[in-house]
């Protein structure tokens, strides 16, 4: 080796040897300082107070990370929360609207039943099975038929008014035409006066309409409507309908009178047939010169 380049190595070990016993010598001098005085303690606040600010500008980025993170945990959290509080709403839902419709449908059986109690008629329980969408055509389908004894032209009703009539029967159904139709007219009187009328349907199930009432009837806004049992469609005093409005051109010699249907034609499912009662058996009729028990 060249005596330059030998030289020159070890003045860089001399170097690197001096500077490693200075700082020895400066850490076991610290030391010494930091077991005696308080000189180290406050200069290591002061270094503290000068990188704080350093090391909140490093820990930001991992600081909004762990609230993002969390604040998206949180959100799935109330999502999941939310949702499974609408499920469990939706399913106490149910058994309530369900308990709603029983109340309802025991509503209209008990009027139907109360409608039943007359005596001069005999009825029978039927349920709709089929609408006709037409609006053109108001017809429903029961399921009574002529295995029930149901017939053409028999009257039907709700606990609140006629209904309508039947048009075709098959043999466990029939086709039951509304009063609403715009081809069905039922004879009617106005109950507080007597005035016999006749009501016609207009397509809409909650409006009837009486084209020629004289122009001078009494008629009010509210007078109810029954069947007149004239022409022998429907039976007599059956409630059909109330007076909402009046019509009176002072020009003509009619008034017009739009009254509402008291039945619901266009709600639940349950009706009423009409049947005849049926005649009283008459009593026997006793032969010339027969004489009763115990007449001698």
């Amino acid at each position: 080796m060249h005596p330059s380049t030998y030289s020159r190595i070890l003045g860089q070990e001399g170097q690197r040897t001096a500077r490693l016993m200075l700082y020895l010598l400066l850490a076991v001098a610290l030391m010494a300082m930091d077991q005696r005085g308080k000189l180290i303690p406050r200069a290591r606040g002061l270094f503290g107070t000068l990188v704080e600010p350093v090391f909140h500008v490093v820990e930001w980025p991992a600081q909004a990370w762990r609230r993002a993170r969390d604040y998206t945990r949180g959100y799935q959290a109330l999502l999941e929360e939310n949702r499974a509080l609408g499920e469990a709403l939706l399913e106490q839902a149910g058994p309530v609207q369900a308990q709603a419709a029983l109340e309802q449908e025991n509503r209209r059986l008990r009027a139907l039943l109360e409608a039943s109690q007359g005596g001069e008629y005999g009825f029978r329980f039927a349920e709709l099975v089929q609408v006709n969408l037409d609006p053109y055509s108001h017809q429903v389908v029961v399921d009574r038929g002529q295995a029930d004894g149901v017939f053409v032209g028999q009257a039907v009703i709700d606990g609140a008014g006629i209904m309508g009539q039947v048009e075709r029967v098959r043999i466990h159904m029939a086709d039951v035409r509304l009063i609403s139709d715009p081809d069905h007219a039922i004879p009617v009187q106005f109950n507080r006066t007597g005035l016999r009328s006749v009501a016609f349907g207009t397509g809409q199930t909650s409006t009837l309409l009486l084209p020629h009432v004289p122009l001078q009837a009494d008629v009010r806004n509210g007078d109810l409507l029954v069947t007149s049992g004239l022409g022998e469609r429907f039976p007599a005093g059956f409630p059909v309908a109330r007076v909402e409005r009046i019509e009176r051109d002072a020009g003509g010699a009619f008034a017009e009178v739009h009254a509402r249907p008291l039945a619901a034609l266009d709600r639940g499912r349950e009706v009423l047939l009409l049947f005849p009662a049926a005649p009283a058996a008459p009593a026997p009729v006793r032969e010339a010169g027969e004489q009763g028990e115990g007449t001698p």
